[in-house]
């Protein structure tokens, strides 16, 4: 009798359980860890969408992308705008292969991106999101995550491409100056989104 007050916690537990359990089975269509794919020797950088249609696995039945045709081409800036929910997200997770389209493809210099090898092809993508995070250390070590083993003369090439350097050695201690999230975040995430690009 006195199980009977908690039997919804009970059953809402068991039921939360269930769905871990599910997750945490799932196989991902997407292997991150696999060591199969092309590398390409040279890359320009032109990214192309071609006729891609996406819906996301939980909701299938609502299409996001519908048709997209976009050609970026190399060294080229190119900005997405749009309402909430009109798909940018959408483009940049699935220019980053966190999901493939549901039809079309989306091809790097031409090459499909499914068949290139996902760790290297990440490695050439750089990133500033919306809600950039920075790292509470130096501008150095935090502009050196956007490429291991980077000398200091690469990392103040990346801040000068980002219009940054500039700004950065008017700081008390330049490149060594401790930053937190308010301070400094436009030109110096700037930085490591340049960073990429250059190497």
């Amino acid at each position: 009798m006195s199980a009977l007050p908690n039997l919804a916690s009970i059953l809402e537990a068991t039921i939360a359980a269930t769905r871990i359990f599910e997750m945490i089975e799932r196989k991902p269509t997407i292997n991150s860890t696999k060591e199969k794919g092309r590398i390409l020797k040279h890359t320009r950088g032109e990214i192309t969408f071609k006729d891609v249609e996406f819906s996301y696995p939980s909701r299938p039945d609502t299409l996001i992308l519908q048709g997209l045709n976009l050609k970026v081409q190399a060294c080229k800036t190119v900005g997405l705008v749009g309402g909430s929910g009109s798909g940018k997200s959408t483009i940049i997770s699935l220019l980053e292969r966190f999901y493939d389209p549901t039809r079309g493809a989306i091809l790097l210099d031409g090459f499909d991106i499914k068949r290139l090898h996902l760790k290297w092809f990440r490695s050439l993508i750089g990133l500033v999101n919306q809600e950039p995070i920075l790292f509470a250390t130096s501008i150095r070590e935090n502009v050196l995550f956007g490429k291991e083993g980077a000398s200091m003369e690469d990392v103040i090439t990346a801040a000068k491409a980002a219009n940054a350097h500039d700004f950065i050695i008017k700081l008390p201690n330049g490149y060594e100056t401790q930053v937190s999230y308010e301070s400094y975040l436009i030109p110096f995430t700037l930085a490591i989104f340049v960073f990429h690009f250059l190497f």
